[in-house]
């Protein structure tokens, strides 16, 4: 989901999670990772949707609390307790060397452990960004990798590497 500052995509990719809600059913849970600066944003607007008690929200640089909630004692449930996580500002995450990709990544690539009707386990994604292309097309290349497999993407485009590869 990508657009301009101040267009609305908190507000839509929140419409998108209470449809993904009605679909999928009351258990489903919500991961939201942001920026500190824009958590009142997220939780006022979750709350104005009425859908706040799906979502877990936290901040970019606390990914490492889902991943190991028994070591840090926090209220997060683990990585496979989630079945769609959105990402607001993306474009944070376009180097793929960095600590914070690897985690985000590991959460976003955790299968489900209730799957959907059809027997999918696989989360659902909605990366949400004003910049999704910043440097090169890396940029969207590495965003695209925190939830598919770069040689056997469940996209059209099977073979993700060779696609970004010219």
């Amino acid at each position: 989901l990508a657009d301009v500052v101040g267009l609305g995509k908190t507000i839509i990719a929140l419409l998108v999670a209470k449809k993904f809600i009605y679909e999928n059913g009351t258990h489903s849970k919500i991961l939201i990772v942001f920026p500190p600066a824009l958590e009142y944003s997220w939780r006022k607007t979750a709350n104005d949707f009425m859908i706040d008690n799906h979502i877990k929200f936290i901040t970019n640089g606390s990914l490492h609390k889902i991943l190991d909630p028994d070591k840090y004692h926090y209220d997060y449930p683990p990585a496979d307790q989630y079945d769609l996580v959105i990402v607001d500002e993306s474009h944070k995450f376009r180097n793929d060397f960095t600590q914070r990709f690897e985690q985000l990544q590991r959460i976003c690539k955790t299968r489900r452990s209730t799957p959907s009707e059809n027997g999918d386990d696989r989360k659902k994604m909605i990366l949400v960004s004003a910049t999704p292309l910043n440097n090169s097309p890396e940029d969207i290349e590495n965003q695209v990798y925190l939830f598919q497999d770069p040689r056997n993407s469940t996209l059209d485009i099977k073979n993700l590497q060779q696609f970004f590869k010219p």
